[in-house]
């Protein structure tokens, strides 16, 4: 089998989903045809910096790719080199001192769009408690709040059951298969789970079959269980009542992020509670957005 299916396979094996796995297939198919092709030479035992560093000058100056596109280029890489040494396919790693350059954004629609403002959250929200179906608004606000308040990502929300939640003063919220099939038990705090609490004690109410035979936490009228699909139809909803844009589970997850950094809470808590595997991921909620920036030059 050649070295790049050997690859493949180990990172389906370490958990990686489809999309990361079929990244890393692009980025590093793009290195070894390049390599064949400048070097005639398909032995990776002879790759050296100097190659790679001339692989990234191609991707830059040749191909034209923006600094980012490079960086997963050059991660992929150092992962893919990583594995050779480790299982000893190659002796040396031609990655060790190549670095991942900083990319500074000055594209202040992309730093706006992470995440919502505080104003944001509680204009969307409004909207949202304005809901006339008393069903419905306590369900949309419950899932809102598990979201924006405890960070939990679209597909656990929609895996939640009935009996992954408890209450102990806060919430307890047991997530059985998250990110990577990871487990986990996050807290929604007091302050913030009346929603969840009153949706618990409808849903208990809920008597249809397809709804009291349901092990799932959040229902429709029609199902019993709430997909991924039906909450963004909802935030989608609420988004153009509320004449706003872009409303997505991974934004509400992203606003969490970034409330607590504003709170003050470190770089390591927020990435233990965000449960970020690495904390160059949590970052971004630390570094002040081009907005801020602003902010503080107009206050100065």
């Amino acid at each position: 089998m050649h070295l790049i299916d050997l690859f493949l396979n180990w990172l389906s094996e370490e958990g990686k989903d489809s999309k990361t796995i079929t990244a890393y297939k692009t980025s590093v198919s793009q290195f070894l045809t390049w390599y064949f092709e400048t070097f005639g030479n398909e032995e990776l035992s002879q790759v050296k910096p100097i190659d790679i560093k001339e692989f990234i000058s191609y991707l830059k100056h040749i191909k034209n790719r923006k600094q980012t596109t490079i960086n997963k280029s050059i991660a992929s890489l150092k992962t893919f080199f990583s594995y050779l040494v480790e299982y000893n396919y190659v002796h040396d790693n031609p990655m060790i001192r190549i670095k991942i350059q900083k990319v500074q954004s000055t594209d202040k629609l992309k730093e706006t769009m992470k995440w919502l403002s505080k104003e944001e959250q509680d204009r969307f929200t409004s909207y949202v408690d304005l809901e006339k179906n008393a069903n419905k608004r306590l369900r949309n606000l419950a899932i809102i709040d598990l979201m924006l308040f405890a960070g939990l990502r679209v597909s656990e929300v929609v895996n939640l059951k009935i009996d992954d939640v408890r209450i102990n003063g806060n919430i307890d919220v047991t997530i059985r298969e998250g990110k990577q099939g990871k487990y986990a038990t996050v807290t929604l705090v007091n302050k913030y789970s009346k929603n969840l609490r009153q949706w618990l004690k409808y849903r208990q109410t809920l008597n249809a079959e397809i709804h009291a035979e349901s092990p799932y936490l959040f229902v429709s009228e029609r199902t019993g269980q709430l997909g991924a699909r039906g909450i963004q139809v909802m935030l989608d909803k609420y988004s153009k009542l509320a004449r706003m844009e872009n409303i997505t589970p991974h934004r509400l997850r992203h606003s969490y992020c970034k409330n607590l950094a504003n709170s003050g809470a470190s770089i390591e808590v927020i990435r233990r509670l965000a449960r970020h595997e690495s904390i160059q991921t949590t970052a971004i909620y630390i570094d002040p957005s081009h907005q801020e920036q602003l902010k503080a030059l107009e206050s100065m």
